[in-house]
């Protein structure tokens, strides 16, 4: 993989091709792209990969409560993975010169974006449903298991992956001198959704893969330019560039679970007024 400290790239004044990538970020994206499919088509052969793999990770549940208490906590509070890497998306934000800065930019926004697409995929492609519904896994349930109901559709990709993945990412391209450790910190965290019964190993390879395609495609000379007109703010504006930057920061980290709770509950809300004739009629005298 490309090494920062090598080589920087080319300043964003140099542009030549509206949708040209450096040779570094185009190779990148091929062979996440190849990761990723290659992922779905494990997917499709659960024997050989997912079911072996997580059948082996999930027999050590139970067995220790200091263990279970340790992957519950990983997968259940995002100051061990998100909020890290916010963190450390913010050091190599105050650590680079503005061309670089763009990039970081428009990369951790891509992270999101690789969020939302891997949630559409989840419901689009005929891939497996959790560890913990799949009976072929016969889940041992762990001593610690996270409070919230894991949602029971298709669970390939992995939304929580594609997203810190991303972020990962963009700290690996930044030259920040904590990537490999937060690579290594990342896979360790992760694997969390494993012992949870939330995810198969492929969905967590593939969501890796999404995120890191998404960052990659994201450093395209035409989103650059984008990227760069957000970033005159940053001088024009500062309070409010900061402010929204915080903001956003925050909601990344948390893979924007308030948003996601309160839709969630005024769909229920509107789902349980349409099933109850009573309440309908109260609400419209």
């Amino acid at each position: 993989m490309w090494d920062p400290k090598v080589q920087r790239g080319p300043s964003l004044t140099t542009y030549h091709s509206r949708f040209a990538y450096d040779p570094p970020y185009g190779t990148n994206l091929a062979i996440s792209c190849a990761i990723f499919f290659s992922a779905f088509v494990i997917t499709l052969a659960p024997t050989l990969f997912d079911l072996p793999l997580t059948i082996l990770f999930n027999s050590l549940a139970g067995r220790s409560a200091v263990l279970d208490l340790l992957f519950y906590t990983f997968d259940s509070s995002y100051t061990f993975s998100g909020a890290i890497l916010m963190a450390l998306i913010w050091g190599c934000w105050f650590s680079n010169d503005q061309p670089m800065r763009t990039r970081i930019l428009a990369g951790s926004i891509a992270s999101f974006a690789a969020g939302i697409a891997s949630r559409r995929l989840q419901h689009g492609l005929p891939t497996h449903l959790r560890p913990f519904y799949d009976q072929a896994v016969h889940f041992h349930h762990p001593l610690y298991m996270s409070h919230w109901a894991l949602n029971t559709w298709y669970s390939f990709p992995s939304d929580h992956v594609a997203v810190f993945s991303g972020l990962l990412t963009v700290i690996w391209f930044s030259g920040s001198q904590f990537r490999l450790p937060a690579l290594l910190w990342l896979i360790l965290v992760e694997s969390s959704r494993t012992y949870e019964g939330a995810h198969f190993p492929s969905d967590l390879l593939g969501g890796a893969a999404l995120g890191c395609a998404f960052v990659w495609a994201s450093q395209n000379h035409a989103v650059l330019r984008l990227s760069r007109r957000f970033m005159a703010f940053e001088v024009s504006a500062p309070a409010l560039f900061y402010i929204g930057a915080f903001f956003i920061s925050f909601q990344l980290a948390t893979l924007f679970t308030d948003f996601r709770n309160a839709g969630s509950a005024i769909l229920q809300l509107r789902h349980h007024e349409a099933s109850t004739p009573g309440l309908q009629s109260a609400g419209s005298e």
